[in-house]
């Protein structure tokens, strides 16, 4: 994966990285000066004669500011080992190391953190997955004829509840707290993403509470059909008490679609910022017919 350019983001990422580890004072301007990338040939000494201003400040006469930029060096280096740096033990220059260890570590996630790097459907998913929190008030549930009816909920073991064979019908039945707006999305055995609600087999996006199920009754589609391949699918619903801020949410009766990078990109902007929602989450298994 080619990154962008180290030296663009430099200056942003130095400053980030110092406030994360709570760097300050004299310990803030060693570690941008000593880690910028034009002063990695340059000697302690020089490094401590360009900031004598800011080491002496507040010091005794006759402090000597290369001593005291060893001294937050050492600070730096110790915080970054704690963090996960590996000095294999080595004790002078840790510095070079940390900074080699904040280029091929750190700064990767810090892009990804940033957005700066686009992310895969896969990986953008599994961010969202790791948002959610497992529970038992998202579950599918199978449908087949039944003596005496149309259509009704087969009866299963609790250990086969959250197993189904290719081509079985179920619904999905979510349990919402209090009233709210509904998102319900799916990884399925292939791979590929889809909004199940709002879309055609669920046209209404909000819902007053309790059990809630899917496909809606206002829709024309009365169950979902288990197709593809055997595997493992996830489900996350997303709950919120406003009206999710998305301009890709489908429209009432539109076609289920499939969420690409953007769609979740923009979802997981969206939860970033909002306030009063949860983020759900189940998975089933898919087995052979």
């Amino acid at each position: 994966m080619t990154l962008p350019n180290y030296e663009d983001h430099e200056e942003e990422f130095l400053k980030a990285i110092a406030t994360r580890f709570g760097f300050s004072g004299k310990t803030w301007w060693v570690f941008l000066e000593r880690f910028r990338e034009k002063n990695t040939d340059s000697l302690d000494k020089d490094i401590a004669a360009y900031l004598e201003a800011e080491l002496i400040e507040g010091t005794s006469d006759g402090a000597n500011p290369a001593t005291i930029l060893r001294d937050r060096l050492k600070v730096i280096c110790d915080k970054f080992e704690v963090e996960g740096c590996d000095f294999q033990g080595v004790t002078k220059g840790r510095w070079k190391i940390a900074k080699r260890w904040l280029r091929e570590v750190i700064y990767p996630e810090w892009l990804k953190q940033c957005h700066l790097i686009p992310l895969t459907c896969d990986q953008l998913w599994q961010q969202l997955w790791e948002t959610a929190t497992p529970t038992d008030k998202l579950k599918p549930v199978l449908l087949e004829p039944v003596s005496g009816l149309d259509m009704g909920e087969a009866e299963m073991t609790e250990e086969d509840s959250f197993s189904f064979r290719l081509n079985s019908r179920i619904r999905f039945e979510v349990n919402l707290d209090s009233a709210g707006y509904l998102l319900l999305l799916e990884k399925g055995t292939s791979g590929k993403m889809w909004c199940l609600c709002p879309s055609g087999f669920a046209p209404e996006l909000k819902h007053l509470g309790g059990w809630v199920s899917l496909p809606q009754a206002s829709s024309r589609h009365k169950y979902f059909k288990l197709t593809g391949s055997a595997g493992q699918e996830e489900i996350v619903a997303v709950i919120t008490k406003d009206v999710p801020r998305l301009d890709w949410l489908p429209k009432p009766g539109e076609r289920l679609l499939q969420l690409r990078e953007g769609h979740l990109t923009g979802l997981l902007e969206y939860l970033n910022l909002a306030r009063d929602y949860q983020v759900l989450r189940m998975v089933y298994r898919v087995t052979a017919a």
